[in-house]
C-alpha cells in the first residue's frame, strides 16, 4: 500500500494516525510511521511489551487491564480484545512510533533532566552549610 500522499494515509483507517500530530507530519513522517507500526493486536501487544522491557504490569496497568490478559494477548489467544482495549492499545502504540511524538518526548525529558540539575544545583550550598537566609 502506497501511503505517500497525505490524502490516503489520511482517509484509510488501517494506517496509523497521530490524532495530535497527523496534522504537521509531512508523507515522509507518515510513511516512517506507517513502516514502523505493528500489524494486529498480537504484534502491538508484543511490540509495547518489548518497548516496556518485558514489564507485563506496566503495559496492564497503561491498557486498563489484568497483567494475565497482557500476555495472553501478546501470545495471540482467542478471544481477540474488545473495542475499548485495541483502540487504547492502538493509541499507545501510535504514540511510540509517531516521529513527532517521540521529538516532543526527547525535547520534554531534556527539559527536565536540565530542571533537576538546576535544583540539585541550588541544593549544593545549603547542604555544605551555607549562610541561613
Amino acid at each position: 500500500m502506497d501511503i505517500s500522499s497525505p490524502g490516503i494515509a489520511r482517509n484509510n483507517k488501517k494506517a496509523p494516525r497521530c490524532e495530535r500530530h497527523d496534522a504537521f507530519l509531512r508523507p515522509e513522517d507518515q510513511s516512517e510511521s506507517a513502516a514502523r507500526f505493528p500489524a494486529g493486536y498480537q504484534a502491538q501487544m508484543t511490540f509495547l511489551l518489548a518497548n516496556y522491557a518485558g514489564n507485563a504490569a506496566a503495559v496492564a496497568a497503561l491498557l486498563g487491564v489484568r497483567v494475565r490478559t497482557v500476555h495472553r494477548h501478546s501470545r495471540g489467544w482467542p478471544p481477540p480484545p474488545g473495542l475499548r482495549l485495541r483502540r487504547a492499545l492502538r493509541h499507545r502504540v501510535v504514540d511510540l512510533v509517531c516521529p513527532r511524538c517521540l521529538s516532543d518526548r526527547a525535547v520534554e525529558e531534556a527539559r527536565q533532566t536540565k530542571r533537576e540539575a538546576r535544583r540539585a544545583a541550588r541544593r549544593i550550598p545549603r547542604e555544605r552549610g551555607g549562610p541561613d537566609r
